[in-house]
């Protein structure tokens, strides 16, 4: 009898613990800061979401200002949880099935370089200015060639000094740009249309402790969505409501 427990004990000694019996008690998420999304105060959409869902599990969160391609990078070394958020994962990173944010992105242009807009044919071929590693070219339904900048006003500015042809954004990023950028122009001179929908997925690592956050995560954020608490948040910051449903 003795020897038999001492086997089960031996053999239980090199299984490695599964993802569910780790204690995670807090938590690293990375991002930049975007304004109604993740303020530097601790509020905005995301904070707010990321709360809601990890303090169901008593899990408090540290967050780290960081660019898009470093957040990346730090959930891939393991030195951050979560990155806030992205349309698309690399491996080894994967996004969570429930996105934070769903909305269409718009292109700013100048009517005279583009001319009328005729619907999304009239990117085909064109250079779009992005934000840098914001917009990929599958996001846009027609070939583009996509020029990165390292911020949305610098995207504003190719397009009023005529060196590129559009600036690709959320409608919200682009009225930031306008209002920081400080430059007068002749609103009539320029057209905003839509360029295409996008949801944005927190991503997770697909380590064990990654995905047991991951799994938390989607628990967590549609046991809100059913208990209608995730509304007020989304309301209170002016943005639509994803159609958790049917993800």
């Amino acid at each position: 009898m003795c020897r038999r427990l001492y086997f089960i004990f031996v053999v239980l000694a090199f299984l490695p613990f599964s993802a569910d019996a780790e204690e995670v008690r807090h938590i690293v998420t990375a991002g930049p800061c975007w304004e109604t999304f993740t303020n530097r105060d601790g509020s905005g959409l995301y904070h707010e979401i990321m709360r809601a869902v990890f303090d169901q599990y008593g899990i408090t969160i540290h967050h780290e200002y960081v660019p898009t391609d470093r957040g990346d990078e730090l959930v891939r070394l393991g030195q951050a949880d979560v990155m806030t958020c992205d349309d698309r994962a690399a491996a080894p990173l994967v996004s969570g099935r429930y996105p934070m944010f769903v909305n269409d992105f718009y292109v700013f242009f100048s009517k005279k370089r583009i001319g009328p807009w005729k619907g999304v044919e009239t990117l085909r071929g064109k250079e779009v200015a992005c934000q840098l590693a914001y917009y990929h070219d599958w996001d846009f339904p027609v070939p583009v060639r996509i020029r990165d900048m390292p911020s949305g006003v610098k995207c504003l500015e190719m397009v009023l000094l005529g060196r590129t042809d559009f600036y690709a954004d959320d409608m919200s990023f682009i009225n930031t740009s306008i209002r920081e950028s400080g430059l007068s122009f002749d609103k009539d001179a320029y057209d905003t249309q839509v360029a295409g929908t996008r949801s944005y997925h927190p991503l997770f690592n697909q380590s064990p402790r990654g995905k047991h956050l991951r799994r938390l995560y989607e628990e967590g954020i549609f046991a809100l969505h059913k208990a209608g608490k995730l509304k007020a948040i989304y309301t209170k910051w002016g943005h639509s409501y994803p159609d958790f449903d049917n993800f």
